[in-house]
């Protein structure tokens, strides 16, 4: 595999590693409470862990370790009061494979759904990669589809569209031509806040009313908003930006 940690500096923490307890699950990764040890001082961590099943054989293991060693090198960049801080890696062995577990710390709010759960004069929302660190500031935590715009190797002309339907902007849904692959823009990232904020005042995920992905496509690209009906808590009638959200 050509990308590499070579120009890269990360901590190791191979061995000094403990996972204790599963405390999220995903389509392709598990997160792990645990600790590992620093100055003879326990310090509790979260540990990202890819499934077992990317691994059967090794097309899909080798991409795999690659968009791992690729959000190692995005999130180890990315310094910023409202982003995780990344710790480190560990490597585990999976079906024979030397794979990293990405290290961030843990927060006991853990992920913003739990901690509104908790507080109930909270705003709402429903988004697993969003956590609330231990002073309650949102963080991001997930770097798997982050770019760094402009270096070789964090960025490609050929970026396959990757991320969640009910956030993504219409336009990457529908390539404008047969060889070229809708790529991110600023304008996709305003729809994705946009889509973030509408969940976070309602506590319904975007398009609600839609329950598969092929529909939500259909949807989108005939450039359909979400359904005002399914969403009571978003106050209409006011000069509200969110509400240019739904329709």
């Amino acid at each position: 595999m050509p990308f590499n940690l070579a120009d890269i500096t990360v901590n190791d923490l191979t061995g000094r590693v403990s996972k204790t307890e599963q405390i999220a699950n995903g389509q392709c990764a598990e997160v792990w409470k645990g600790t590992y040890t620093i100055g003879g001082q326990p310090v509790v961590v979260a540990v990202k862990v890819m499934r077992s099943t990317l691994f059967l054989n090794s097309q899909t293991a080798e991409q795999t370790i690659r968009r791992l060693l690729r959000e190692t090198g995005v999130w180890s960049t990315c310094v910023h009061p409202h982003l995780a801080p990344f710790i480190g890696i560990c490597y585990e062995v999976t079906r024979g494979y030397q794979v990293p577990c990405l290290i961030s710390p843990f927060y006991e709010n853990r992920t913003i759904m739990q901690y509104l759960k908790n507080k109930s004069n909270a705003m709402r929302m429903d988004l697993t990669n969003i956590l609330i660190d231990d002073a309650g500031n949102a963080v991001l935590a997930d770097f798997g589809h982050s770019r760094i715009l402009g270096i070789s190797g964090f960025t490609t002309s050929t970026m396959t569209t990757a991320g969640t339907f009910r956030y993504m902007a219409p336009e990457l849904m529908v390539p404008e031509t047969l060889d070229k692959t809708p790529t991110p823009t600023i304008a996709s990232d305003v729809w994705a806040a946009g889509m973030t904020g509408l969940e976070i005042l309602s506590s319904e995920v975007p398009y609600v009313e839609i329950k598969t992905d092929s529909q939500l496509v259909t949807a989108m690209v005939a450039h359909k908003l979400p359904n005002k009906a399914h969403y009571p808590l978003v106050r209409h009638g006011q000069p509200d930006p969110l509400e240019l959200a739904i329709e």
